[in-house]
């Protein structure tokens, strides 16, 4: 069963919280129940037609239900890639830790943060300024959960995501450069 009160303190108290050792199955829970909450949040949103998260509106019972089942596997496809990805570079920089708590450790602070997305994401303009503090919260979440599971620095930590991250960022660059190069010609 999901202890709620573990995702209160592990936004308040996260190296606390952190030092708690579950399992992969336990952050797969956390992530389930999340995508839940989540999915039932943005298909009512759906249903009754005010999304402000980019779906299509007015779907009606569909919507409601495609979400309600879409956002947990979403969420744990989503978390488990995440999750392998860090682990490599966590490897890389001398990580002691292991893929079942890395994951969970991500998923205890993913699940709560994510619901709160998920109710920013429905107000104008204030949502977005909400979403914005809370994924800069969640990177310092990351970095102590990763400096938990792996046993090292704060600087390996911070080097484990953010090494990815930019990565990502010039293979997008590239990307999006080669597209409107190409659109450029015709």
């Amino acid at each position: 069963m999901i202890d709620f009160n573990l995702w209160k303190k592990v936004l308040t108290s996260p190296v606390d919280a952190f030092k708690k050792a579950g399992t992969l199955s336990d952050g797969l829970m956390h992530i389930v129940v999340a995508g839940l909450i989540s999915g039932f949040i943005s298909g009512l949103a759906v249903m009754l037609g005010f999304s402000k998260a980019g779906l299509s509106t007015g779907l009606g019972i569909a919507g409601f239900v495609g979400a309600l089942i879409g956002t947990p596997i979403m969420f744990v496809i989503g978390t488990l890639i995440v999750s392998v990805i860090l682990l490599v570079f966590a490897k890389l920089l001398s990580g002691k830790g292991d893929y079942g708590t890395q994951t969970y450790c991500l998923a205890l602070y993913g699940a709560p943060l994510s619901i709160i997305l998920t109710i920013a994401g429905l107000i104008p303009i204030i949502g977005a300024l909400l979403s914005a503090l809370v994924a800069l919260y969640s990177l310092y979440l990351l970095t102590i959960a990763l400096r938990q599971t792996h046993q090292y620095t704060i600087a390996r930590a911070v080097l484990t995501w953010l090494i990815p991250t930019v990565v990502l960022g010039l293979l997008v660059f590239v990307m999006v450069g080669n597209l409107l190069l190409t659109m450029m010609r015709f």
